[in-house]
């Protein structure tokens, strides 16, 4: 109690809870005027009340000097926003409010709130505690309580403060930063021989029966999905199961008929984790290093966890691919050659999607699609009339080959590239996360008030010096989380 007196400062600021403080102070009392006597272990109404009045009065004895000095000297309030209130002290030397309604029917803790300032840790007590009472309600409620007994000045101020740092509440509510849209990888804007850097992604489960019989036997089966970066071209190949094994099949399968691949692009899938370890392990075994290094230069690339629009090519490559299934194969189950057959139509239908508008010249008939960078045109077109009685020789056919390629890609470089200029969304900017800041994870396969809470240790800027990934400390060790999965906590 020494040490209160000779520091004059709001020594309650040390409570987080307003009962615990109240419970706490009322203790301290009645052990100093015990005088070592024996006493009840509950706490009175009583002795509640006067906690709380020793409080109040410690706060408005630092924050209203000069309204306590005048009310005590029997002065005018020389404050004009004060004055209005019409204030006055009762019995315990309190300030409360007087205002007009002394004829009303309401009890005296109504008609006459005690004044509190709003700059009192007190006051934000005050609102956090009907803010949990009320489950959490709104500012309106909350004011609504809190004038039944107390008079805030400046209330809103108060009650939205003790919203907005309510951390159930911000779980719900609140808004993760969203930085501006990063630069295109170069595998999207720099031309290359199509499937060189190519993206992956899953696609399913679907259901597939085991042969054309009435009886047989439906399991599931999945889509793994190659998306060329440059030219939006598309590979299909069916997937019996989510193991690495089975990938690395479909991995073998592609590069035989596409070509061997000098990057790949994927999400944090355990199946493409697994397929990239195994093929580490592969690569680094001193004893087939020197042969497999010359036959697999692919470099794996992994978005970070749970950041799918790092990946939107694929997506929309998945997107499409599901909504042409859908439309194809309805609710019939198919067979193995069946869905073999329907899923070289959905790849033929995908590369021959125009990349780029159609053209209003009348000379120009022909759009650009993926399939001209594979086969030359586009594969649902119909064949050449007249084709059979072209009697050109090879190395003729092979020169017009290459020009008609080399002229493709003279239309992506001019009319395909340009498309990719605007950033369509995430355009304002916004102050990077920094280091020591409060996040919320947000997780949806679970519940906000079950979301993980964390401590920023490290941001990974890209080039243009924008944080959009951030490692994250929480109960679960350091996460790599992107900063659109986080809700960032306010700060005093």
């Amino acid at each position: 109690m020494v040490c209160m007196m000779e520091n004059p400062e709001e020594w309650y600021r040390r409570f987080s809870s307003y009962m615990n403080m109240f419970r706490v102070t009322a203790r301290i009392r009645r052990w100093l005027c015990s005088k070592g006597k024996e006493y009840m272990d509950f706490i009175s109404t009583q002795e509640l009340n006067g906690a709380l009045y020793a409080i109040v009065k410690q706060a408005q004895k630092l924050f209203f000097v000069d309204l306590v000095q005048e009310l005590h000297q029997r002065k005018p309030v020389s404050s004009k926003s004060l004055r209005q209130l019409c204030p006055f002290l009762d019995f315990h030397g309190i300030v409360r409010v007087g205002g007009r309604l002394r004829n009303s029917s309401l009890p005296d803790n109504q008609k006459y709130p005690i004044l509190i300032p709003k700059e009192s840790h007190l006051a934000l007590l005050i609102a956090r505690h009907w803010h949990s009472f009320a489950c959490h309600a709104g500012p309106r409620l909350v004011t609504a309580l809190i004038n039944q007994r107390f008079w805030i000045v400046g209330i809103r101020l108060v009650v939205h403060r003790a919203i907005r740092e309510c951390i159930t509440c911000v779980k719900f509510t609140g808004a993760n930063p969203q930085p501006v849209m990063a630069d295109l990888p170069a595998a999207r804007v720099q031309g290359c021989q199509t499937f060189s850097k190519v993206g992956m992604d899953y696609a399913g489960p679907i259901t597939m029966k085991e042969t054309s019989l009435r009886r047989s036997r439906v399991f599931k089966v999945y889509i793994a999905l190659f998306v060329c970066m440059t030219t939006k071209a598309v590979h299909l190949e069916l997937v019996l199961d989510l193991t690495t094994k089975a990938f690395l099949a479909a991995l073998d399968r592609f590069a035989a008929r596409r070509g061997l691949p000098s990057a790949l692009f994927s999400d944090c899938g355990t199946n493409f984790v697994g397929a990239s370890n195994q093929l580490r392990k592969l690569v680094n075994d001193p004893a087939n290093r020197d042969i497999l290094t010359a036959q697999m230069p692919v470099e794996w690339n992994f978005n970070p966890p749970s950041a799918p629009h790092f990946g939107g090519l694929w997506e929309a490559a998945v997107k499409s691919t599901k909504s042409l299934m859908v439309s194809t194969m309805g609710a019939q189950v198919w067979s193995l050659e069946e869905f073999s057959t329907i899923l070289c139509r959905i790849e033929a239908a995908l590369n021959s999607r125009p990349l780029t508008q159609m053209s209003s010249d009348p000379n120009d008939l022909e759009y650009l699609t993926p399939g001209h960078f594979i086969i030359g045109r586009s594969l649902l077109a119909a064949p050449e009339e007249g084709c059979e009685d072209k009697k050109l020789n090879l190395r003729h056919r092979w020169k017009v080959l290459q020009q008609s390629f080399q002229f493709f890609w003279r239309r992506w470089s001019a009319e395909y590239l340009s498309t990719l200029q605007a950033c369509g969304r995430w355009q304002g900017t916004q102050p990077n996360v920094k280091v020591g800041e409060m996040v919320v994870l947000k997780d949806k396969m679970a519940s906000p008030l079950t979301w993980k809470l964390g401590r920023v240790k490290e941001t990974l800027p890209g080039d243009d010096e924008v944080v959009r990934v951030v490692k994250v400390l929480t109960s679960q060790g350091l996460l790599v989380r992107p900063v659109v999965k986080l809700v960032l906590l306010p700060t005093d």
